[in-house]
């Protein structure tokens, strides 16, 4: 959830690869990218109680627009920790439910699930494009018709607070059996 990246309240996202994919899953095409608020698979129920104040906040403005405030870029790439339970040790650096990850090491056991680190810039301006139906559907990178200006986006924590939290994860994730990606 984008909110959650943007308020430092998680440094990463969960990723398997939508179904436009393929046979060869997901691969990261991109180190730097805009993060495109998308509804598809999105629900409230998804986020632990305490933070689905941050679920009614993201709601699109412009309907039939999509709006950009952030731009992410990629600092670390891992194959999640092989069992479910071992997301209990990071709790406190996501906001997710508890059955939502359970979904998301369930869809397609025979593919790893990544965590990939990003690192959060809000955009100078907020950029906005016309949704078009080339957009949507169940993908992990999508190419816009339109250019979105991303120089002189501002980095949302401090180098040396995020470069903290940063390693904290990395720590917490190695230590329950994640692997880095190649």
């Amino acid at each position: 959830m984008i909110e959650a990246l943007a308020r430092g309240r998680q440094r990463f996202l969960l990723r398997k690869g939508g179904i436009a994919e393929g046979r060869q899953g997901f691969a990261i095409e991109h180190r730097e990218f805009l993060l495109y608020p998308t509804w598809e698979h999105q629900h409230k129920a998804s986020i632990r109680p305490a933070f689905q104040a941050l679920f009614d906040e993201a709601r699109p403005r412009r309907p039939g627009f999509v709006h950009f405030h952030y731009f992410a870029k990629v600092t670390d790439i891992l194959v999640a920790p092989p069992r479910l339970e071992a997301m209990g040790a990071l709790e406190n650096d996501h906001v997710w439910s508890p059955a939502y990850l359970e979904m998301r090491y369930g869809y397609r056991p025979d593919r790893p699930l990544f965590v990939v680190l990003a690192r959060l810039y809000r955009l100078p301006t907020d950029g906005e494009t016309p949704e078009i139906a080339r957009y949507a559907g169940c993908r992990s990178w999508v190419r816009l018709d339109e250019e979105i200006a991303v120089s002189g986006a501002a980095a949302i924590e401090p180098d040396d607070t995020f470069e903290v939290g940063r390693k904290s994860l990395l720590e917490k994730l190695l230590n329950q059996g994640a692997r880095r990606e190649r």
